[in-house]
């Protein structure tokens, strides 16, 4: 039998290190400048919410996909690429991420105006496709060009119908 071996997709995180809160201390130890934008909006939410230990630290229960998880001091949390939010261990972290350079990936609102132009996109054709069909079947209801009319000037009126139809009315405003 044959094991079928798999490779992670080099997917962009965001990510942050819980530090060691004491009792006294506030729960919200993060190392690095500051407490990132999602992480705040999750504590305000209640999907991350500290909780004290018998060992005498803050942990910050995270509510998951998978149900409610626990970040220790040290671990990772994890901002997914649907904004799921997740702990993970140092030593899991440091084999399974590495820091990205270059500029971020696109964020959550540029894949949605792309998605947005690339539907109108699509209207766009299937309206035009709609056109040349009906024009078609108003071509096959008249039938070939009657008897006397030169067959030169019955295709030019044809395209120009074509053109008209492919070529949207707002389109054809600004091409002249």
């Amino acid at each position: 039998m044959t094991i079928t071996r798999y490779r992670k997709r080099p997917v962009e995180i965001e990510a942050v290190q819980y530090g060691l809160a004491e009792y006294a201390d506030s729960p919200w130890v993060i190392r690095s400048d500051e407490i990132p934008q999602w992480l705040q909006d999750a504590a305000r939410d209640g999907i991350v919410v500290p909780e004290f230990r018998s060992e005498d630290y803050w942990y910050l229960k995270i509510q998951t996909l998978e149900g409610d998880m626990y970040a220790a001091p040290d671990d990772w949390i994890i901002r997914g690429v649907k904004g799921e939010l997740y702990p993970c261990k140092p030593d899991v972290f440091r084999a399974t991420y590495e820091v990205v350079t270059g500029p971020p990936a696109p964020e959550t609102t540029e894949l949605k105006t792309t998605a947005r132009v690339f539907a109108a996109l699509h209207r766009s054709a299937e309206d035009t496709v709609t056109r040349v069909i009906t024009l078609h079947e108003q071509w096959v209801k008249a039938g070939p060009p009657p008897l006397g009319t030169p067959l030169a000037r019955w295709w030019d009126k044809r395209l120009a119908e074509l053109h008209d139809a492919i070529v949207p009315p707002a389109d054809q405003t600004t091409e002249k």
